[in-house]
Formats: structure tokens, C-alpha cells, sequence
């Protein structure tokens, strides 16, 4: 179906045109529209209703979402938004001075300093619920520590939120221990690593510029990985912009028996405008099956700095081509800056400044929940397997 039939006041071309502007924005509220108004920070764990409207989407028997905390139907993530690619603790790095213990050389936080980030990041959490989040998953790009696997079952306790956990490393430069591994002994530890950590997905396993050899072990690493244990895989390519870098994923991935209808390739929306003609790559790897990672919305990109409006102007296009069922929004939440209590939306900033654009550029409530509720959904389950 058409964009241009969604439309009622506006032209998409008027609309597009008043979008820098922000005249006349509406706020996406649990997926279905409501006028939320102001909200309250919830003082215990939100309670979650059930949807007004299941969508009609049918899984395959045994298929389940891997949380943190357990194995749930996927039609318990039908309650609202589900953000793929995001980063819950984002290293606590932002939270304290002197920085975290994660930054080379850097002392560790003191209990005090964790419980502390601990619970900003929970009231963050309820806040995002009340703007119609239920679902994060957080996108690893190194070996969790139990610490951290601790502190993230304490934010997922706490704050009601399902928490889905992936894990891989990010890119070369590797360790040395995984550089001296073959992709077969490094898929190994993955799958030990998924099982022990409760992984529900590989991810974000990235590439540079030009792919390094490392980086094509490593993705041969993470496909055997997917093949025996059944979990979706995301990756990311770089904020610079790398058309080409996508498609070599896709192609890489695909040939070593990935299925493409559980791989995102991700960081679509960093392609320049300049780089092609609007949405090509994005359509081309959609026409293939796969997942179009458009998860770096909703904020500023520093690294790639494309406005708003092109990247509303390039779901358009993916809408055009038929491809909504291959949307995943997210924004790769990683800056302290971006927090409700400071100056963002927090963690559900694609509700609050990226989809109300889309909604005013003319996309419909259903295709909007296509792409935040169901979609996830989608992606996610999978039918565990013996390994």
C-alpha cells in the first residue's frame, strides 16, 4: 500500500515540508494513539495490560522470546513497543565522576556509585513504559561480566520492562585469544556463552570500513552460532555510512545458511544522502528477506549528522516499495545526555521524536504498530535447538 494513500490533511510533500519545523507533531503512545498527556514516574513496577488488538501473526510451535529472565510467548511483547538495539547500561560511564570501570585505567564504581546508577536507569526504564515501551534488547559489544549480567536482572525486576540480552564482540581490533581461535572453536564459546547468560540474540556484531579477514571469521563465528542455536542476529555497520559494508554482511552471512528472516543488518539510516539514490540499499536487502536495521533515530548522530526528515523521508521509501513488514526501529541508546532526567526521551525516544514525524509524514496507526509491536515480535522469536 501507498504512503500517499495513508495521507488525509496533507500532501506528503507539505508534510515533509512543515516537519522541520516540528508544527503539529502527535505523540505515539502505546502504539495505538492515546493522548498520555503527562506522566507521573511510577513508583513501583508498571503493570502491564493486555493490547486492545492482537495482530493476526502466527509463530511457529515452540517459538518463544528469550528474556533475561525467562523463555515468554511472543504474544506477550504484543502489549507495546519493543526497541531491538539499545544499550541499558551503556558502560555507567556517563553516571559517575571519575568515570566507570570500563574505560581503560578507570576505577572501578563503588557499590554505592552502581546502586545509584542502578536506579536511574530503572526510573528511566518506567518512564519509557509509560510512553507504551515493554521491550529492550541490549546489544552487547563485549564479553557481560556477572556484574553487569547482575545489575541488568535487577533493572529487568525492577522495572517491569522485558529485558532481552545479546551478545557477540563489536568488531576488530578482537582479543588475542579470540583472534587465535578458528570460527568454529570462537562459535563454540558463543554458544556456551548464549546458553549461560541467557542470550536472546547475537548482537551487534559489527564490521569496519572495509571488512577486516578477522571480522569475516568472526561472522562465520556468529552464523554457526545462529544455525545451532536459532537466535536472531543484528549487526552493525558504521555510523560514518557504508552502503557496501551491508551488503557485504547480507552476502557473507547468507552463504554460510543464515536464515534472513531472523538477520538485521543494521545502521541503515547512517547512509549519506549523497551515498544513493533514496532507500537502495535498504531495498535491496529487503527484497532479499532480511531485516532493515533503521536504529539510529530518534536523536542526533554526531558520526553521521543526516537530519530527520531524510530519515522519515527513507522509511517513506521502504513503505512505497512494500516493505513494511521489514522495518525495525530502534535508536541506539548510548548518551547520557539523551536521558528523560537530563535533555532526551530516554530509552523511548523513537516513540516520542521519531515516530510522531512519521505519523505527521502520513503513516498510519496499524503500520505504525506493524513496525514497533509486531515486527519486533517477529524477529525475535525463535524456536530454540538443541546444540
Amino acid at each position: 500500500m501507498k504512503v500517499s494513500d495513508w495521507r488525509s490533511r496533507f500532501t506528503r510533500r507539505e508534510a515533509l515540508g512543515l516537519l522541520g519545523s516540528g508544527a503539529g507533531l502527535t505523540v505515539v503512545a502505546g502504539c495505538r494513539g492515546d493522548d498520555i498527556g503527562t506522566m507521573p514516574i511510577a513508583t513501583s513496577a508498571p503493570k502491564r495490560e493486555a493490547a486492545a488488538t492482537v495482530s493476526a501473526i502466527t509463530f511457529p510451535e515452540g517459538s518463544v522470546i528469550r528474556t533475561l529472565l525467562e523463555d515468554v510467548s511472543p504474544e506477550a511483547l504484543a502489549v507495546g513497543a519493543t526497541m531491538f538495539h539499545e544499550h541499558l547500561q551503556f558502560s555507567f560511564r556517563m553516571y559517575s565522576s571519575p568515570p566507570a570501570d570500563t574505560l581503560p585505567g578507570s576505577p572501578p564504581l563503588t557499590p554505592e556509585q552502581t546502586a545509584s546508577a542502578i536506579d536511574l536507569t530503572v526510573d528511566e526504564m518506567r518512564m519509557a513504559m509509560a510512553d507504551g515501551l515493554h521491550g529492550i534488547v541490549d546489544a552487547a559489544v563485549g564479553r557481560r561480566s556477572e556484574r553487569e549480567l547482575d545489575n541488568l536482572r535487577q533493572m529487568a525486576t525492577r522495572s517491569g520492562m522485558y529485558v532481552v540480552v545479546a551478545g557477540t564482540y563489536f568488531k576488530a581490533p578482537y582479543p588475542p585469544d579470540i583472534v587465535a581461535m578458528t570460527a568454529e572453536q570462537i562459535a563454540d564459546h558463543l554458544v556456551e556463552d548464549a546458553q549461560a547468560q541467557r542470550w536472546g540474540a547475537l548482537g551487534e556484531v559489527g564490521t569496519s570500513m572495509e571488512m577486516h579477514e578477522d571480522e569475516r571469521k568472526y561472522l562465520r563465528a556468529v552464523s554457526q552460532a545462529h544455525q545451532r542455536t536459532g537466535l536472531p542476529i543484528f549487526t552493525h555497520t558504521e555510523h560514518d555510512g557504508c552502503a557496501s559494508c551491508a551488503l557485504e554482511q547480507l552476502d557473507l552471512m547468507e552463504s554460510q545458511g543464515v536464515d534472513v528472516a531472523h538477520l538485521c543488518i543494521g545502521h541503515l539510516t547512517d547512509i549519506k544522502p549523497a551515498a544513493e539514490p533514496l532507500g537502495q540499499t535498504a531495498k535491496a536487502i529487503a527484497a532479499r528477506g532480511a531485516f532493515l536495521g533503521f536504529d539510529t533515530v530518534g536523536h542526533e548522530m554526531s558520526a553521521s549528522s543526516i537530519p530527520a526528515a531524510h530519515k522519515v523521508r527513507c522509511v517513506l521509501e521502504i513503505l512505497d516499495a512494500g516493505y513494511e513488514d521489514n522495518l525495525l526501529l530502534a535508536a541506539d541508546f548510548s548518551q547520557s545526555r539523551q536521558l528523560k532526567s537530563n535533555w532526551g526521551h530516554g530509552f523511548s525516544t523513537v516513540l516520542m521524536q521519531f515516530a510522531p514525524k512519521l505519523r505527521y509524514a502520513g503513516v498510519d496507526d496499524a503500520t505504525l504498530h506493524k513496525i514497533l509491536v509486531d515486527n519486533p515480535r517477529r524477529f525475535l522469536a525463535f524456536v530454540p535447538k538443541m546444540v
